[in-house]
């Protein structure tokens, strides 16, 4: 389908023609108030949520402890070190159940502490978690640990939070540990602590010679709305601060697989977590012990008011970087994942009567979850026609079989600026994920769509001009970009279902693909400058109806709302301007009848390379103005620079 572009695009879809166009000269753009149109589509209000760039682990959930299960596939007691002083000595050895009798049939590993000799002192195993401890003083930290003695040891054992030098700054009681596994818990409050820092640890110390063997160590700070396997508060409020509609879980790439063993799967990742197996690596080598798990998504959803959509597999394993399947389910094998499929439909959705509904509210959620979009595969657009299509039909039709009322988005990946197509399919929804140097050209590409594509969620977008490094941070030149492209699917609201930024978060120094809107380390956090683009466009700013407009700015791109709330109207105007040089426009409201002379701006701008940082936090942030408005008025919008404008009726 050929597209059409630019101010002819405009005319034909908004005012068929004449009377706006004749009117419009030099730099300017008339905004007819008078007909307002379509509702506007939540941009910017969805999020997908995928543990990789440690964006779970080691980020947005709370809990400390790096590598606690001890599972870790190239090194089982990785981020884990021995502490020990002068003479006294030991050792950390991985066990496996060929060695010793594990927790439980979930746990393939644990570790072995071997202490030769306590002559000097004490001898320990610690974490450091995610490069970096936080501790607070005189804060809560809920200690869990499973542990028990060889029969060559008669000691006691006791749990610290401590600075790297061995400043204690709170302890447990002596412990004492037996022959069979035992689950140990208590709550250490800090103090002593005069400064905030990363550089602190987690010790379990031994007080005799001889073995001791632990597993599933956690260390849990204060969460976000204080729930006990829950969220880091910071990283929490920036995702809440966006007011999101939908999020999307586990992936991504994550859900990626040809068969149950190589993807993130949701049985492993309920119940008590020490019931739940170690860490597991798909295809990109994301991380994830899975103690956050379905559970704890749908708890967040919740949460933040948000509507769930989970992302299963459709039997593809797409090789990086080509379009070769290195795995690929037969379709005569499909039904083991078409059956977990609907085990996890049951699990959220059925009553206490059911086998999976009743392990739910045995897991503490009684209520079923409110599951109502269902996404089947993940970027397998490679071969769609005969690989991705079929496999689509065969799930979609055997869920609608067991649940009617479940609504489907269809894999449409595309990284160019042509149409998804359905092959025949049928579709409530259509996904499209871009990541580009520059989203900017794709301002009209929701001009128009294919109609059998329903509506289209654009559930991964990033301009990054630097590409998709691992630790690309993202500056303000990606906002500019993003923001065009935003701009263009809110305009075109009637076609849109919801967007979403492509990479949540990431811990910095240690992602696999950016960029990412919010960065952290241990100790604090930042959001890049499309983290605030979005959130001054579309959280702030989000606007009722679509708004017809006609304009000719070169290199400027608008969108036009009004926003209905509590009895009164405001004109929501909104520009990127990607000119280096500032740009003077002739703004008309066309039918707006009475307009308040004093109008709200807010301006996001900067040098183009520039970035927010841990050290420089908030270099790139909005600022708010006034200016002189009226049915008819002048403004200049910054070289460089995302603009909204908002006036009052």
């Amino acid at each position: 389908m050929r597209l059409l572009t630019g101010i002819a695009l405009l005319t034909v879809l908004f005012f068929g023609g004449a009377n706006l166009r004749a009117q419009t000269t030099g730099s300017s753009c008339i905004i007819d108030v008078s007909k307002p149109g379509v509702q506007v589509a939540p941009i910017c209000r969805g999020q997908q949520i995928e543990e990789f760039n440690y964006q779970i682990q080691g980020g947005l959930y709370a809990q400390l402890i790096n590598n606690p299960s001890f599972e870790e596939l190239k090194d089982p007691i990785a981020y884990w070190t021995l502490v020990k002083s002068a003479s006294s000595n030991g050792n950390l050895v991985s066990q496996a159940s060929a060695e010793t009798s594990m927790l439980n049939g979930h746990q393939a590993r644990c570790v072995k502490l071997e202490v030769t000799s306590v002559a000097s002192g004490d001898v320990g195993m610690a974490n450091s978690g995610y490069w970096g401890i936080r501790l607070d003083n005189k804060t809560k930290y809920k200690i869990s640990f499973w542990a028990k003695a060889g029969t060559n040891f008669s000691g006691t054992i006791k749990a610290k939070l401590e600075s790297n030098d061995g400043t204690v700054y709170a302890q447990s009681a002596d412990l004492k540990p037996t022959v069979n596994w035992q689950h140990f818990t208590c709550d250490l409050i800090t103090k002593g602590i005069s400064k905030v820092t990363g550089t602190n640890r987690f010790v379990i110390y031994a007080t005799s010679p001889g073995d001791i063997y632990f597993d599933v160590v956690t260390l849990m700070p204060p969460t976000w709305k204080n729930r006990p396997n829950g969220l880091r508060p910071d990283l929490a409020k920036k995702l809440a601060d966006l007011k999101l509609k939908y999020i999307q879980f586990p992936g991504g790439c994550t859900a990626e697989s040809a068969n149950m063993d190589s993807c993130w799967n949701w049985k492993n990742s309920v119940g008590p977590i020490e019931q739940r197996p170690g860490s597991t690596r798909n295809r990109w080598n994301y991380k994830n012990d899975l103690y956050f798990g379905l559970d704890e998504h749908m708890q967040l959803c919740e949460d933040l008011g948000a509507e769930p959509i989970y992302v299963t597999s459709a039997g593809i394993s797409e090789n990086p970087g080509s379009k070769r399947w290195w795995g690929l389910c037969p379709l005569n094998k499909m039904q083991p994942i078409i059956d977990d499929i609907l085990d996890l439909l049951e699990y959220c959705k059925g009553s206490t009567a059911t086998v999976w509904g009743a392990k739910r509210a045995a897991n503490g959620h009684p209520k079923p979850y409110s599951l109502k979009y269902i996404e089947i595969g993940n970027e397998n657009g490679g071969n769609a026609d005969t690989v991705y299509s079929p496999r689509y039909a065969m799930i979609r039709n055997a869920l609608l079989a067991r649940y009617p009322d479940i609504e489907f988005l269809y894999n449409g990946h595309r990284q160019t600026n042509e149409l998804s197509h359905t092959f025949g399919n049928p579709v409530d929804f259509v996904d499209e994920h871009f990541y580009l140097k520059d989203l900017s050209p794709f301002y009209n590409k929701y001009d128009s769509i294919d109609p059998a594509c329903k509506k289209i969620c654009v559930a991964e977008y990033a301009t990054s001009i630097k590409g998709n490094g691992g630790n690309v941070i993202g500056n303000f030149g990606d906002a500019l970009g993003d923001a065009a492209f935003m701009l263009g699917c809110e305009k075109n609201s009637e076609r849109m279902w919801w967007t979403g930024y492509g990479n949540y978060a990431g811990l910095v120094g240690h992602g696999n693909f950016g960029p990412c809107i919010v960065w952290n380390d241990a100790v604090s956090c930042f959001a890049s400058p499309s983290y605030y683009m979005q959130k001054m466009l579309f959280t702030d700013n989000p606007g009722s109806r679509i708004l017809p407009f006609v304009q000719n700015t070169e290199n400027c791109f608008w969108s036009a709302s009004i926003a209905s709330e509590s009895g009164k109207n405001d004109i929501l105007l909104k520009v990127a301007n990607k000119n280096s040089t500032s740009k003077t426009v002739n703004i008309t409201l066309k039918g707006a009848g009475k307009v308040n002379s004093v109008g709200h701006s807010t301006l996001l701008t900067g040098a183009l390379d520039a970035e927010n940082s841990i050290s420089e936090p908030v270099k790139i942030v909005p600022s708010t103005g006034t200016f002189t408005a009226g049915s008819s008025f002048t403004y200049t919008f910054p070289a460089n620079s995302v603009n909204v404008l908002r006036i009052g009726l």
